[in-house]
């Protein structure tokens, strides 16, 4: 088979993640050919591939122009990591007038209003989110793809896979701080930092709060948060806070409603992820004051 990669708005990790899978990695790619990669091989042109694998969200019309091509000229395309899936941390923030004009009457592509994950113009087979996704994941979902089998679902959270325990506590004060430094035993909540493990799809294994650090939801939202349109990751988070600390829901409501922008933080411009916060949000696109 031909297999293609193709970086849009991203930072490379993903694809550094991608290569760390090492002698596997290498010993797939022998048995196909590489049509187009400015990673892996030095060609010019996209050519027709049966298997893609893109990073990144959707910045500026030449990455439009690409998605498209690349979208018609392929059989299979995977969106890999959190830009791609929901359009990360590059989708914060809407464009300003400021940057906008860069773009404009220059040498440079012009910019979209906001980034846009890869399924607003390109058809998607398969998604496999994660800043970056670990390296086994990756070449998992690459295998699966090439050998034609349904590869594994994590429908289950981040809190699933985690080692810490919560124990139900009142929590005087909320920080979105990383965490570090606190016993290996306890929940992360339970000590007021905004661990987003209860909304967050698993298959990351829990590597950051097993460290101490908070997940901060670069997976996205788990099946239980997609499930309804009744959920959503702000309501969800509220809920599970409440019930893990004792605190009424509308008192959670008010400290989380500052922090919007920690939960939403790699899904704001993701329009599935959007039409599902039922809050009022400051900017109307998924993430209010931080």
């Amino acid at each position: 088979m031909y297999i293609a990669t193709v970086d849009f708005c991203a930072c490379g990790g993903c694809l550094n993640s991608f290569l760390s899978v090492g002698e596997p990695l290498l010993s797939l790619l022998g048995e196909h050919t590489i049509s187009f990669s400015s990673l892996l091989a030095d060609r010019r042109n996209i050519s027709p591939s049966d298997v893609v694998i893109a990073t990144g969200g959707i910045r500026n019309l030449e990455e439009l122009d690409i998605a498209r091509e690349v979208s018609r000229t392929s059989r299979k395309v995977l969106a890999v990591g959190s830009c791609a899936v929901h359009g990360g941390i590059p989708g914060m923030a809407p464009l300003s007038e400021e940057v906008a004009s860069l773009g404009k009457d220059s040498e440079l592509p012009e910019l979209l209003e906001e980034v846009e994950p890869l399924d607003s113009c390109m058809n998607i087979d398969l998604y496999v989110p994660g800043c970056p996704p670990t390296p086994e994941v990756l070449f998992e979902a690459l295998k699966s793809v090439l050998e034609g089998y349904a590869p594994f679902h994590y429908d289950g959270t981040v809190c699933s896979e985690c080692i810490r325990r919560v124990e139900r506590k009142p929590v005087k004060s909320w920080s979105a701080h990383p965490g570090a430094g606190l016993p290996p035993e306890d929940c992360l909540l339970n000590h007021g930092l905004l661990c987003l493990g209860p909304i967050t799809r698993g298959g990351c294994f829990a590597v950051c709060p097993s460290r101490g650090s908070r997940c901060m939801g670069c997976r996205g939202p788990s099946d239980m948060v997609l499930s309804s349109q009744l959920h959503s990751m702000h309501s969800d988070m509220v809920k599970f806070v409440s019930l893990t600390t004792g605190i009424k829901e509308n008192k959670v409501e008010k400290v989380l409603g500052g922090m919007l922008k920690e939960v939403y933080l790699f899904t704001r411009c993701d329009p599935v992820i959007r039409s599902k916060a039922n809050e009022k949000l400051q900017d109307g696109r998924g993430g209010g004051p931080s």
